[in-house]
């Protein structure tokens, strides 16, 4: 027995309220034969987990589960006549609804066999979008060029990441380029401080973030010397003590062919080539980044139109849920509703302006019949087999699989096409 009614086109009927914005208010009535169907599919529902004595669970008849159970059976009951009628009166209506309805107005004890039942839903529903000046956007076109010291700065940042330390001799003094490891301690009228307490700690003399007086007290030390200072934390007045345990130097690496090959490189030349390729693949990125943002704010800011409140909420919600689990790496957080609100009211903007940017570029789309095709699909997937060659399989799969996914990509990558050819480019 099927524990959910499938009701005809001439059990269901609705009429609209009032729409309002994103929100469509309807009035739904089932009739009885489709009351009838929820009634016994409920009873069907509660008999599959009814225990009475003297039978088996779920063997018990359905009229002494009638008798026993008539409370839970018109609940199981409402909840089917609800949901029933609603999908119903919302596909005779036609409207898009983003989210599930929601029941506003309903008298449960009035639901009864043999009798039609009405009831009220809410229901967010998708924009209508008229995208208005989305042709001849202006954009400032950022420059995709890598001057010579932009190559230069990451040779240098990739000799810094390779540099080693080298441990200095027993007369050596501390400079302002050197590293020292250290073991301190911070007290406070004579007491401890344990969270300012360390042992070899290795302290960048050119680190701004170091403890304040710490540089200038060791700078000129040897190994083995203790030296003291005095710094304010906050309100209170720390005393320090740290001995020099080692003094280290930083050896940066020769740029020759030694190095490049050590990188994986034929030559510094290649090396060069490689690293000037990737800036000017960077850069272009950057660039085509920048393009696109610009039309986005473009288009958001000479399209505000209203968004359906549930699927705001239900994409913010989202958005916190994900950004939590990065930050405490999938661990459940211990927040207060006060402090997921304001996560989810720093966030919120930006996720109304993600779907302002879909509902538009989905109108632009209809507007200016701009549709992948199937071909547009067999050349993305054409392209995703040479990048994948030994993993033809799980190519072809993942296409099958995400089809429609894949196709609204390419749809919103036309789109986007479109707006940049039709862009000011100033």
């Amino acid at each position: 027995m099927s524990n959910f009614a499938v009701p005809q086109d001439n059990e269901v009927s609705y009429k609209e309220i009032e729409k309002k914005g994103c929100n469509v208010k309807l009035e739904v009535k089932a009739e009885a034969s489709l009351v009838n169907k929820c009634y016994t599919s409920a009873v069907g529902q509660v008999q599959t987990k009814a225990q009475i004595q003297g039978f088996r669970a779920g063997k018990a008849p359905a009229d002494l589960v009638k008798r026993n159970f008539p409370a839970h059976i018109q609940e199981a009951a409402i909840d089917l006549v609800v949901r029933s009628a609603a999908a119903k009166a919302i596909e005779q209506s036609k409207i898009q609804a983003v989210m599930t309805p929601l029941l506003t107005k309903a008298d449960f004890s009035s639901l009864k066999e043999n009798s039609p039942w009405s009831f009220e839903i809410s229901v967010d529903v998708a924009p209508e979008v008229d995208p208005k000046d989305y042709k001849g956007i202006e954009v400032n076109k950022k420059s995709a060029d890598v001057t010579p010291e932009e190559i230069q700065k990451n040779i240098d940042h990739l000799l810094e990441h390779n540099a080693r330390l080298e441990t200095l001799g027993e007369d050596a003094l501390v400079k302002e380029d050197s590293f020292v490891v250290v073991k301190y301690s911070g007290s406070k009228n004579g007491v401890a401080q344990k969270e300012y307490t360390a042992n070899e700690e290795l302290i960048d003399m050119k680190n701004e973030q170091n403890i304040a007086g710490m540089t200038a007290a060791l700078k000129g030390a040897k190994k083995g010397q203790v030296v003291k200072f005095d710094t304010k934390i906050g309100e209170d007045t720390l005393n320090f003590t740290a001995e020099v345990q080692e003094i280290k130097k930083k050896i940066m690496p020769t740029l020759d062919d030694n190095f490049a090959k050590d990188m994986g490189f034929d030559s510094v030349e290649k090396l060069k080539e490689t690293l000037t390729n990737n800036l000017k693949e960077d850069a272009k990125n950057a660039s085509e980044r920048d393009f696109v943002n610009q039309i986005e704010e473009a288009l958001v800011k000479a399209n505000n139109f209203e968004l359906p409140q549930s699927l705001v909420a239900y994409h913010t919600n989202l958005a916190v849920e994900n950004f939590l689990n990065r930050m405490f790496g999938g661990k459940k957080p211990d927040l207060t509703d006060e402090n997921r609100k304001h996560f989810a009211q720093r966030m919120q903007p930006s996720v109304e302006k993600d779907l302002r940017i879909g509902y538009l570029v989905h109108a632009i789309a209809k507007k200016e019949n701009l549709v992948a095709t199937e071909a547009d699909l067999q050349a993305e997937l054409k392209k995703a087999l040479e990048q994948n060659p030994k993993q033809k399989t799980q190519v072809e799969k993942f296409f099958k699989e995400r089809k429609e996914e894949i196709l609204a990509s390419l749809n919103e990558k036309k789109v986007f096409e479109y707006l940049k050819t039709n862009a000011k480019v100033k």
